[in-house]
């Protein structure tokens, strides 16, 4: 299996909540090269960062999301609610690992 290369950053163009699975979080265009290349449904260990908070170290996975007439893209769900993602919040993947929850 593929691994995201460490300190990879994932830059976020927009999230919304998915009841019940987590947040789920598509890539700013262009997307990295490694999404693409994992299976889907691949756990990550993720760093959020946003604007004037310390990071918060959350589990996600790689999904796609398909809307009518358009090709499937992929996504990051995170597995936790940190609430609204400010402008300037990106992801920081492939660094964490969390044993315990896997």
């Amino acid at each position: 299996m593929a691994t995201a290369p460490a300190s990879e950053i994932f830059s976020i163009r927009s999230s919304f909540r998915v009841p019940g699975l987590g947040l789920l979080v598509l890539p700013a265009a262009p997307a990295a090269a490694w999404l693409a290349a994992q299976p889907l449904h691949t756990v990550l260990g993720l760093a959020l960062h946003r604007p004037g908070q310390p990071p918060l170290p959350l589990p996600g996975t790689i999904e796609e999301l398909a809307h009518a007439d358009e090709p499937p893209t992929r996504a990051l769900l995170l597995d936790a609610d940190p609430g609204e993602l400010p402008a300037g919040a990106y992801l920081e993947v492939g660094i964490l690992e969390f044993p315990h929850l896997f």
